[in-house]
């Protein structure tokens, strides 16, 4: 072992942090570490549009006219119903993706199914919402376009929607996952998802740029890139969560448990002075209480052990 370290030499012991790496090669660490449940993960997540996809083949089999009102119409109408499903599904990927970034044990198929099911209100809302703002957005934008072509005042209501839809994507690198991790009502979870986007500007512009420079090359090098299909939609919502969820951790749960004097069971690995529970002096080390470990384990398993948050008059979930 000589060859490439000398652990005979006196030095300062082991680092506490030893693994500790940039953000960028600690993404891509823990991305393709879970890559293979990624991949699943993404297939699971396509199933749900197929819904969506039937529908508009159904209509494109018995509605021949493609230039009729009534044919762009019932389009929509299938893409906006469409939500339902999605937004659900949506959430589970968000649920089994913030997991894998926070290195907590996922179960693929039961996680997903189960957050589908929990959440499935305010993830159908949610996805309904998100239908039918892609619905108008894509109405609106050539139309202002063309319009603009003839008069320069079209070019404000163009630049509005542009502006509108930028915050609106940036305000989804939080708003499922949002969903996933309290009990907040829709209403304050679209807020607070504004104000995360603001506090934390960088990370927000961070995903904004990615996403922007992933969507240029998919349809630049289209159909080539249709395989990307199975990768990218867990990909980008997995860089969303290593990027968001520790601004929702900072800014949402830890004051939540700070407020009220109790400990953030994510940091259970830290003891009560803040320090490392693993120390460089093994006779100095203490076998942790059982109590404090069964509240732990009870913590963590049931959801009714944190008090009510203020100004929401309805529970936060313990982080599951």
């Amino acid at each position: 072992m000589g060859l490439f370290s000398k652990y005979e030499d006196p030095g300062k012991g082991v680092s506490k942090n030893p693994d500790k790496k940039l953000p960028f090669f600690r993404f891509f660490e823990l991305y393709f570490q879970h890559f293979t449940k990624l991949i699943l993960l993404n297939f699971i997540y396509i199933i749900c549009f197929l819904p969506m996809f039937a529908g508009v083949i159904v209509m494109q089999l018995f509605l021949v006219d493609e230039e009729s009102s009534f044919y762009t119409l019932a389009f929509y109408l299938i893409v906006i119903a469409s939500g339902i499903i999605i937004g659900p599904a949506t959430c589970g990927v968000a649920k089994l993706c913030r997991n894998m970034s926070i290195e907590k044990p996922t179960f693929m198929w039961h996680d997903f199914w189960n957050t589908f099911k929990t959440n499935f209100k305010q993830g159908a809302i949610m996805g309904v919402i998100d239908m039918l703002f892609i619905s108008a957005v894509s109405v609106s934008f050539p139309m202002y376009y063309n319009m603009a072509e003839s008069s320069n005042i079209f070019y404000v209501p163009f630049a509005i929607c542009l502006i509108c839809s930028v915050i609106f994507l940036m305000m989804h690198f939080y708003i499922y996952f949002l969903i996933v991790t309290t009990d907040l009502g829709l209403w304050k979870i679209l807020k607070n998802s504004f104000l995360l986007t603001a506090i934390d500007i960088k990370s927000s512009i961070i995903n904004l740029v990615v996403t922007a420079i992933v969507l240029i090359l998919v349809v630049i090098f289209f159909p080539y890139t249709a395989i990307l299909i199975i990768i990218l939609p867990t990909f980008m919502v997995f860089l969303y969560a290593f990027n968001c969820y520790p601004v929702i951790r900072k800014y949402v749960i830890q004051p939540y448990y700070d407020e009220r004097g109790e400990r953030n069971p994510e940091l259970d690995y830290i003891d009560e002075d803040g320090e490392t529970v693993f120390v460089d002096a093994p006779e100095l080390e203490e076998a942790p209480p059982k109590e404090r470990g069964g509240l732990r384990q009870k913590r963590e398993t049931s959801g009714n052990t944190a008090p009510r948050s203020s100004g929401s008059g309805k529970k936060k979930k313990t982080i599951r």
